[in-house]
């Protein structure tokens, strides 16, 4: 019998998918082997389009997970996601509309441009009755010791915070992203302020708070310092487990094939990459022939083209390949088959301050980087352990450097880049705090401490 019981509070949770999974699955995967009974409190993922049920058997069959449905403002929200998600079909002639339709439309539009009025501090916050009152059962069944919440959404920390004060129960509030400090805020001066006394409210009542890079860490301490009890840095990372037995998908050979996964928008997009490479192909520089570029996830939101109509527009359907959504395990493939693993950081003054955590996956599989991403922590690990190469994403000459000199390497190596060679004998000694069974153990180490008190 394990000695404690934990809850992890998190919306996103498997078989949803995206970029805030990681954290909760990897840390509900590994905390069982230090001690700990791991309960996940989630919602019910009716209304999600991406999902990844491939994912849940990533965790023991002693994960106890509770789901809890989620009340909707917009109706219809996963199914018109789904309609779109990453594909590249061309739409078929429009239907006639209704005025039924052209109604609910109108009704629709309204709703999107009130919301970030009414839904604070995040669209999630919709989930909080039906979780508070499934959580209520899960504390009183189950004799939870402490409650782990982890954001975003930062509506998890809303639910914890009631949940520890009705309980008397330890609570840890893990911060993957700042709150008020986020380079996405409202711009409503009103709403900013009210988040502002929310973050001060968890930041005073939680018994530690956790977050992912030293920079977010800097910036909480300094505005926090007299609110938060202890402040401990659990970096993001990659499960060596992912990349077991990996096989590889997508492949192109006798192509220098550069890959990207994830979600592209409009402060993350590659479009001057796109530019970058056409100029190198028009200089000869680079052989049209050789080049494939790879995108999985979302290419365009749904209702957007700007990324496929930059790459009509450079005539450079040939070299493009959009792929969707794929599972995680087939875009571990995708990467693991690539000469080039593409980091597209967003272009705010302050992204510097984030790490991707497409990062430590790209990390496990060993291929080069091509980084195009603010100087910052992120850049600052791939210089380090020798990753890749690094370029601002706002600088066309600094990505047609980079670009060029990974394309280099892979002519002379003849498709045999990306060995690792370089990064030395100790390679996987100094990269262990970014493993996630190691955070794992930080975790459980810190929950012990505070229960022990």
């Amino acid at each position: 019998m394990k000695a404690h019981n934990v809850l992890i509070i998190c919306y996103i949770f498997p078989p949803i998918g995206g970029g805030g999974v990681p954290r909760p699955l990897k840390m509900a995967k590994y905390l069982g082997e230090f001690g700990w009974n791991v309960h996940v409190l989630t919602v019910d993922p009716t209304y999600h389009a991406t999902l990844d049920p491939s994912l849940l058997a990533q965790l023991p069959g002693e994960v106890k997970i509770h789901r809890a449905k989620e009340w909707q403002l917009l109706p219809g929200r996963g199914q018109t996601a789904a309609s779109g998600a990453g594909s590249t079909a061309q739409a078929s002639a429009a239907p006639r509309v209704s005025w039924k339709q052209r109604v609910k439309k109108q009704v629709v539009n309204v709703l999107k441009k009130v919301k970030p009025y009414l839904l604070i501090p995040d669209d999630q916050i919709l989930w909080l009755p039906n979780a508070l009152k499934l959580g209520r059962e899960i504390m009183r069944r189950e004799k939870i010791d402490v409650i782990f919440s982890t954001s975003g959404p930062v509506t998890n920390h809303l639910i914890a915070e009631k949940l520890a004060d009705e309980f008397g129960c330890k609570w840890v509030a893990d911060f993957r992203d700042p709150w008020t400090q986020n380079m996405h805020t409202s711009g409503i001066a009103w709403r900013e302020q009210l988040e502002e006394r929310m973050e001060a409210r968890v930041m005073a009542k939680a018994d530690a708070i956790t977050t992912v890079t030293a920079t977010f860490a800097k910036n909480f301490r300094e505005k926090h310092q007299e609110r938060i009890k202890r402040l401990e840095l659990i970096y993001n990372g990659f499960d060596q487990a992912d990349f077991q037995e990996l096989v590889p998908s997508h492949a192109a050979p006798g192509k220098f094939h550069a890959v990207y996964a994830g979600i592209l928008y409009q402060k993350r997009n590659p479009r001057l990459l796109l530019r970058a490479i056409r100029e190198l192909i028009d200089e000869g520089q680079v052989d049209r022939q050789d080049v494939l570029l790879s995108f999985a996830g979302v290419f365009d939101y749904p209702g957007y083209s700007e990324n496929r109509d930059c790459v009509e527009a450079l005539g450079l359907a040939d070299i493009v390949r959009v792929l969707g959504n794929l599972p995680h395990k087939e875009a571990l493939g995708l990467m693991k088959a690539a000469d080039a693993l593409l980091l597209i950081g967003d272009v705010s003054a302050d992204a510097g301050a984030y790490i991707p955590g497409k990062l430590y996956e790209y990390m496990g599989i060993g291929n080069p980087i091509l980084a195009l991403n603010k100087a910052g922590e992120a850049t600052e690990i791939i210089e380090t352990f020798r990753l890749g190469q690094v370029a601002d994403p706002e600088n066309k000459d600094a990505i047609k450097q980079a670009y060029l000199q990974l394309y280099c390497e892979w002519k002379e190596s003849s498709g045999k880049a990306g060995s690792g060679e370089t990064r030395g004998a100790d390679f996987a000694e100094r990269v262990k705090p970014y493993e996630r069974r190691e955070q794992a153990r930080q975790l459980a180490e810190l929950m012990n401490e505070l229960v022990s008190r």
